[in-house]
């Protein structure tokens, strides 16, 4: 195996599900979730989107669209395989959203401690993005 520096996500993703293979359907699941709340919220998300951002908010929409196209077509497969989780779920820019979804994953519901400590080694413990949303008051 590489040192972990010297791997790319799709190989970090690798190591993670062959690890944690009971654990894909959970991560999968989750990240069905997080499209399903970044669509519900989509106009608000986008207004509320930082200006400043390296990423912008038509490209991570664009993101999300390429991985719900993947759990649709691939669908019993990504949790079955280590192999395709990595390689489609990771490959080229999907990392990105898939990323931020397993820091959300450590975040939101609470794997058992060793997962935790995978994904964190993996793929670091901050979210790729963070949106804060401020009331608007009017006097």
């Amino acid at each position: 195996m590489k040192p972990l520096d010297e791997m790319n996500n799709i190989e970090k993703a690798y190591v993670l599900a062959r690890l944690f293979p009971k654990d894909l359907k959970d991560l999968i699941s989750f990240v069905q979730k997080e499209i399903t709340h970044f669509r519900e919220k989509q106009e608000d998300i986008k207004l509320a989107w930082p200006p400043q951002c390296l990423i912008t908010a038509n490209y991570w929409y664009s993101l999300i669209a390429e991985i719900e196209k993947l759990l649709e077509r691939l669908n019993v497969q990504l949790h079955r395989s280590p192999k395709i989780f990595s390689e489609h779920l990771f490959w080229g820019h999907n990392s990105i959203f898939m990323m931020h979804c397993l820091v959300r994953f450590v975040g939101c519901e609470n794997p058992h401690h060793s997962l935790k400590l995978a994904i964190e080694l993996l793929f670091g413990d901050k979210e790729i993005v963070s949106i804060e949303f401020t009331e608007n008051t009017e006097d």
